[in-house]
């Protein structure tokens, strides 16, 4: 029996639509042609996962037909629910839970996410309630539940500084016991992408800047 779901979160890479800030500085099409690399990047580094646990690919900017050439890198597809990243959790969660099995998410903004660290979260799961992958500016690179956890995603500011004190907050007050992976970073800015970069010491991951 599998361990249960890792959940991809990911945006059809489409020029003006994906990684805005990081657009300010280098254009929309060269921001979105680095952000379709990390696609795969994150993809592929999960692969090693897959006969332990479900990979699924929640997609946003398209329809699944827009995301052929990954297809083969998840277990299945599906459509993110409209709303904000709260609702949007929250909502592949519930689906994903219909199993009972645990279920983490991860997005495409960190690239040093890989599979040991989800079989880490995982792990977690089985003594914890819920677990985190702290992100450097104050959110997350990855969260999980080891059950349904009514209003888990409720009452956290999204896409800010605050967004992990948050949600550690209100598994606080849910009485929720939670863990906490080793701290990484996500890349939104142009400096964190050359910080990224300058950390992987001129390795190949296949996805060198200019």
């Amino acid at each position: 029996m599998k361990l249960g779901t890792v959940l991809v979160f990911l945006k059809y890479p489409r020029p003006g639509r994906v990684k805005t800030r990081l657009a300010a500085v280098v254009g929309g099409e060269r921001a979105a042609e680095l952000y379709r690399g990390w696609i795969g990047l994150v993809l592929r580094r999960l692969q090693p996962l897959r006969p332990r646990v479900d990979v699924v690919g929640c997609h946003d900017g398209g329809p699944a037909e827009l995301f052929g050439e990954w297809r083969h890198l998840a277990d299945d597809w599906r459509a993110q629910a409209d709303g904000d990243l709260g609702t949007r959790l929250e909502a592949a969660f519930a689906d994903a839970f219909s199993d009972g099995r645990p279920v983490v998410a991860v997005g495409t903004d960190c690239l040093e996410a890989d599979a040991d660290l989800v079989a880490e979260a995982f792990a977690a799961l089985r003594s914890q309630d819920a677990v985190f992958g702290p992100a450097a500016d104050g959110g997350y690179y990855l969260v999980g539940a080891a059950r349904r956890l009514p209003g888990f995603f409720d009452g956290v500011r999204w896409s800010s500084a605050d967004t992990l004190r948050d949600h550690l907050e209100r598994c606080r007050r849910g009485g929720w016991s939670a863990a906490l992976l080793p701290p990484r970073h996500d890349i939104d800015t142009w400096d964190d992408w050359q910080a990224y970069l300058q950390r992987q010491r001129g390795g190949d991951d296949g996805e060198r800047g200019d």
